[in-house]
């Protein structure tokens, strides 16, 4: 049956009633996870643990766990339409699979760093799902026995070339070793060229939330400048001097200094979030992606 009818049927409406229940539950569930783990899943390898990790409150659902519900919602609806009557055993492997992908997008934005069991959880799912997929031959989202092998290595592949090229332009490393573990997770469901795919949405959805987070910075930047250049010009006036205009231009340099010195200490970017959700998104619309990707195809 198609999306959109299942989606007016009893059955449909039944089940989407059903996904923002399990889409709650399944990111307190996260919450809770992420809070309970041990704490050296947290950190690096051979660093001790910060008292905040040790204390096991490391994530508050009222917050940024609203945002993580809507997101899981979502992806469990438009799944659900996608894999209706007949294929629960997808539904239910991408459930878990979006579960997990939210969990390691909240680690890394909150800690920059993906933990490993995360990402082998990951793989093992999608290694299931995809041999099932083999096996019985509905080949949804393989062609052939070797697309897992494939997708794993072009996923792993292109996260040490990306690695390699930041070494050699800004002489250190712009990818974790955790984001290269992932790609190679994502790449055993997703395959080829599925695992193509999802790099570059990951690519777009990263641009445009790096522009967004520039131009926020921006904005705040000169609405600062202009709150500081107000009060020292007024007292230029009165002390009928120069306004002072170069002091606020100083504090900006300076902000900008401590920014930069900062970025130089972390030499690291949070990817992960981002290929959560391009993920995400593949999982849920794969079909609509592949169609929108072969009517590309026909312009040539």
């Amino acid at each position: 049956m198609q999306p959109l009818p299942y989606l007016m049927t009893t059955g449909g409406l039944i089940w989407t009633a059903a996904c923002v229940l399990i889409g709650i539950v399944m990111t307190w569930l996260a919450y809770r996870i992420i809070n309970t783990i041990p704490a050296s899943w947290l950190c690096d390898y051979n660093e001790t643990p910060s008292a905040e990790l040790l204390s096991g409150q490391r994530v508050k659902y009222v917050g940024s766990g609203i945002f993580v519900s809507v997101c899981a919602v979502v992806g469990l609806v438009f799944c659900r339409l996608q894999f209706n009557k007949g294929y629960d055993i997808y539904f239910a492997a991408f459930a878990l699979m979006i579960m997990i992908a939210l969990m390691i997008a909240v680690c890394d934005l909150k800690y920059t760093i993906i933990p490993d069991q995360f990402t082998i959880a990951l793989a093992v799912i999608g290694l299931l799902i995809s041999i099932y997929d083999l096996v019985r031959g509905f080949h949804i989202l393989h062609i052939a026995w070797w697309s897992p092998l494939a997708g794993a290595a072009i996923g792993a592949g292109a996260m040490l070339l990306i690695d390699f090229i930041g070494m050699l332009i800004y002489k250190r490393t712009g990818m974790g070793f955790g984001d290269v573990k992932l790609f190679a997770a994502i790449g055993l469901v997703t395959g080829f060229p599925g695992t193509i795919l999802v790099l570059i949405l990951s690519m777009i959805t990263g641009a445009v939330f790096f522009c967004g987070i520039l131009l926020i910075s921006r904005l705040r930047s000169r609405s600062s400048a202009k709150e500081d250049d107000a009060p020292a010009a007024a007292d230029a006036a009165v002390n009928n001097s120069a306004p002072a205009v170069s002091d606020a231009d100083e504090i900006s340099a300076s902000e900008t200094e401590a920014t930069s010195d900062q970025a130089d200490e972390t030499g690291y970017l949070a990817f992960g979030p981002y290929i959560a959700l391009a993920l995400m998104a593949y999982l849920c619309f794969f079909d609509i992606i592949y169609y929108l990707v072969g009517l590309y195809l026909h312009l040539f």
